[in-house]
């Protein structure tokens, strides 16, 4: 990694870790680098959104054609809260034109992508996918009057944080190599209306501005600030783990909230432990191919700066059914290219899977390499599902997945840390 900058706090204490120089300009990377944080900006478009729910500008129950009428009549009826949680079964548009240039106008991008049919009924699924918090994104503009990146920046303006901003990669670069000022601006983010679902850039100082009121709650009331972090409802009766933003993970009675992201040559990794008031946000400018060693880098400096924040704290443990974990080493570590099997399926992921989205469907963890250990550390069963986290250690990091099953011993929910 050329450049790479942690912030993290603990309750009492903060603290930056800079490595390296700017991918650009050769400078050393300091507090007031900009790096692009990609789908980790996912949850400044929540916040956005969620903080006008806040005002009552916006009802999160109603649907999104409410609100913009012009959403294609297939989207029209899904609500704004199943759009934050990605439970509406609204399709990955990435997946339809990847060889196409990304529409920058509303009108273009409802005109290009009209024809995607959703993958399921809201509710009865769950599927990461960037066509929510493009909608989101808009409706936030609409609501604003403005642009979205506005509405962004008077959130940053709430808690003094000039070291975050909205803009593009490319931004973020050209920042970099010409010093750019934190007052400065991307005009032609500013003008963008496909924007929300990771358009955001820190410096290493704003990104410990911004942990401390995500641990604070210092933008949202507590109402919409525990809404982020709850974890959304599949209609089986089952938990996802997504909240508003985040990945939403249990752990020993704690609630572990996390996202990464990388695109255009940048990674970044985002980890909360809201219950010991902890966090650290991880960000380097090279991409792609790194998602897994900021993971493991963000976790290693968390648990380091405040012992107890993360599933590296746990032990590993008697595993008592030993052949489900197999099943789910088997599905989860699968070859190249190769689809899960259906059988070991839960509804709610089996849609999923046969939705068969080249950009989202269920994970696989192969990276070329088989894991030395997959260790049990963390069993937790409830009356409709049963979560269990493991451990995979390799040479250079340690990784996390964690996978819900269902009664029957189907795969329900599988997702990486």
């Amino acid at each position: 990694m050329p450049g790479l900058a942690i912030a993290v706090i603990a309750p009492g204490k903060k603290a930056l870790m800079l490595h390296g120089v700017t991918s650009n300009a050769g400078r050393a990377v300091n507090e007031r680098s900009w790096f692009s944080i990609a789908s980790v900006g996912k949850h400044f478009t929540a916040t956005a959104l969620l903080e006008l729910a806040m005002r009552q500008r916006v009802d999160l129950s109603k649907p999104i054609g409410h609100y913009l009428t012009d959403v294609p009549s297939g989207w029209a009826n899904r609500s704004i809260l199943s759009l934050l949680r990605h439970s509406s079964g609204l399709a990955e548009y990435l997946s339809a034109a990847p060889e196409e240039p990304i529409p920058a106008d509303r009108s273009s991008f409802m005109a290009r992508y009209s024809s995607l049919s959703p993958a399921f009924n809201e509710g009865t699924g769950w599927m990461y996918t960037n066509t929510n918090y493009i909608l989101l994104g808009m409706l936030i503009a609409q609501l604003h009057g403005s642009n979205y990146a506005d509405a962004l920046h008077n959130l940053f303006v709430q808690i003094n944080c000039g070291g975050a901003t909205v803009a593009s990669p490319s931004w973020a670069r050209e920042a970099n190599e010409n010093d750019l000022s934190a007052a400065s601006i991307d005009l032609e983010s500013a003008k963008r209306e496909v924007i929300g679902d990771g358009d955001v850039c820190l410096t290493p100082n704003g990104a410990l501005i911004w942990l401390e009121q995500l641990v604070d709650g210092g933008l949202l009331d507590s109402q919409h600030h525990s809404l982020m972090f709850t974890a959304g409802p599949i209609a089986t009766g089952r938990p996802s783990g997504y909240g508003c933003g985040w990945f939403i993970e249990p752990m020993d009675g704690e609630t572990i909230a996390h996202h990464g992201g990388h695109f255009d040559g940048w990674t970044a990794m985002s980890i909360l432990n809201r219950s010991k008031g902890s966090g650290v946000i991880a960000m380097c400018n090279l991409a792609p191919g790194n998602t897994r060693a900021i993971r493991h880098i963000a976790q290693t400096a968390l648990e380091s700066f405040a012992p107890g924040s993360t599933a590296l704290s746990l032990n590993a443990m008697s595993d008592t059914a030993p052949e489900l974990t197999q099943r789910i080493r088997t599905q989860l570590l699968r070859e190249p290219n190769s689809a899960p099997n259906s059988e070991y399926l839960a509804d709610e992921l089996r849609l999923v899977a046969e939705h068969g989205s080249p950009v989202r469907s269920v994970p696989n963890l192969f990276a070329g390499e088989q894991p030395m250990g997959f260790d049990l550390v963390q069993r937790q069963s409830h009356e409709t599902h049963t979560w269990h986290r493991y451990r995979l250690t390799y040479p250079n990091r340690i990784e996390h997945v964690l996978v819900g099953t269902s009664p029957e011993g189907r795969i329900f929910w599988a997702w990486p840390l």
